[in-house]
């Protein structure tokens, strides 16, 4: 189990040292909770995000957000029914998340 822990630590310092999206992903653990609340939910906004992360400011998701769109990681769509309402995901981080996933599937398969 040690070593399972240890290849995922390696790998979550490799992950934060580079740039790029890995970065990103890891760049703080809230980076890591948005990140895989706006891949897991379709329509996630920005207003579910907040009652959802209730421990983290609503400037903090905020800015993180912005971050990742600026970056090209986010993409923010607007509402149809309701102009004020936006939605992110992060399609473009898909195949890192799924190159990072069968990494620690492979970390935490028994062996």
């Amino acid at each position: 189990m040690r070593n399972s822990f240890k290849n995922i630590y390696e790998d979550l310092l490799a992950n934060s040292k580079q740039k790029g999206p890995m970065a990103f992903i890891f760049k703080t653990k809230i980076h890591v909770m948005i990140v895989f609340a706006v891949f897991s939910e379709e329509n996630i906004s920005y207003e579910t995000l907040s009652k959802k992360l209730t421990n983290v400011s609503r400037s903090t998701i905020h800015s993180i957000l912005a971050e990742g769109v600026k970056l090209g990681y986010f993409e923010k769509k607007t509402f149809k029914n309701d102009k004020r309402i936006k939605y992110y995901s992060c399609s473009s981080l898909e195949a890192f998340l799924e190159k990072w996933y069968e990494r620690q599937r492979k970390v935490f398969s028994i062996k």
